[in-house]
């Protein structure tokens, strides 16, 4: 029973440093962005002066928001820090990554340049922590399965795989029996798929929006139990399709996450069988099977490449049907399908 005290302790002790040095950094950050704001607002104020300050106004507001969302992080840090029960620590984990997650957006968005934009977008991140579900379990058909209420109830939950850490990802509760792990979204475009290879093993994106779950996540959910893979898509005319996979698994770093997938069945095409055996590439990671080629940066894509795909799911989004590999398509045979 000590030695579990002290764990837990312990525990709780580097979660409540690393929060304190995670808000530090992040408060540093947005700060130091926020005097850019302000800065670009003197200018925009001195070309409108004349125009009025409808715009200025638009600007105000948006900031004004970015430092509620900032104060709003931070009285959940100091929940935190305030709360040191050890049977309260992997709830506290579970908050800890909700923070991290949040918060990363926030720089993420801070550091593109577009900080009007972003402005506008901050408040994705009470929208985001709002939609998660507190319910725990390995993946997703396990939740279904301890919590059978959760079927038809689509949304973000918690998962742990085979790690203490929990993660939050998407659970399709509806299609095919439900209790799907959806380990990657397209919605509009919003997100950059067009990512290193850090980014690609961490995931990046929002669970309830656009996302890639992670390949570490990956590996360590399909080194579990056996799993199935499901692709859906549609095209802008409405048309769907569906491809299931009844084996897949994605290796370790080490291998460079080598995709096994085999046993298709559905109507949209066996697109992956060109990708089995793959490993993963990035454009600062080419694995692909091409040699003088780096098709991740070809396509500007990333993804389990031979020479160089069939299938291009983290491909450039468009806002309709266009023609071009570097798009999100799924070919098969003399069937191009541009989705």
């Amino acid at each position: 029973m000590g030695d579990r005290q002290r764990s837990a302790d312990f525990a709780l002790h580097f979660i409540r440093t690393e929060l304190q040095q995670f808000s530090q950094g992040i408060e540093t950050i947005v700060t130091k962005q926020l005097e850019k704001v302000e800065n670009i607002e003197e200018k925009i104020n001195n070309i409108i002066a004349t125009q009025g300050n409808e715009s200025l106004s638009t600007i105000h507001t948006e900031q004004r928001l970015l430092r509620q969302e900032m104060v709003s992080l931070s009285t959940r840090v100091d929940t935190l820090l305030n709360n040191s029960e050890p049977n309260n620590l992997m709830k506290t984990e579970n908050v800890l990554d909700d923070i991290r997650n949040a918060s990363l957006y926030v720089v993420e968005q801070l550091s593109s340049g577009e900080a009007i934009d972003m402005l506008r977008n901050v408040e994705r991140i009470s929208q985001f922590l709002s939609k998660v579900h507190y319910i725990n379990g390995s993946y997703c058909a396990d939740i279904l399965e301890k919590y059978p209420n959760t079927r038809w109830r689509n949304g973000v939950y918690n998962v742990t795989a085979s790690s203490n850490r929990s993660k939050a990802v998407f659970c399709d509760m509806t299609t095919d029996n439900g209790g799907w792990t959806v380990i990657q979204r397209r919605v509009n475009g919003l997100v950059d798929f067009y990512r290193n290879w850090t980014e690609y093993k961490n995931g990046f994106g929002y669970a309830d929006h656009e996302y890639w779950i992670g390949n570490d996540m990956l590996h360590r959910l399909t080194s579990m139990n056996p799993q199935e893979l499901r692709v859906d898509m549609e095209r802008f005319n409405g048309e769907k399709a569906y491809a299931v996979y009844s084996n897949f698994s994605v290796g370790d770093e080490a291998s460079k996450y080598q995709l096994q997938v085999t046993g298709y069945s559905g109507n949209a095409g066996d697109s992956l069988a060109y990708s089995n055996n793959s490993m993963f590439s990035t454009p600062d990671k080419d694995n692909d099977g091409w040699s003088n080629v780096n098709c991740a940066t070809k396509y500007r894509s990333a993804g389990w490449f031979y020479n160089c795909f069939y299938a291009n799911p983290n491909g450039q989004y468009t806002d309709s049907e266009k023609t071009g590999a570097e798009y999100i398509v799924w070919i098969t045979g003399n069937t191009r399908g541009y989705l």
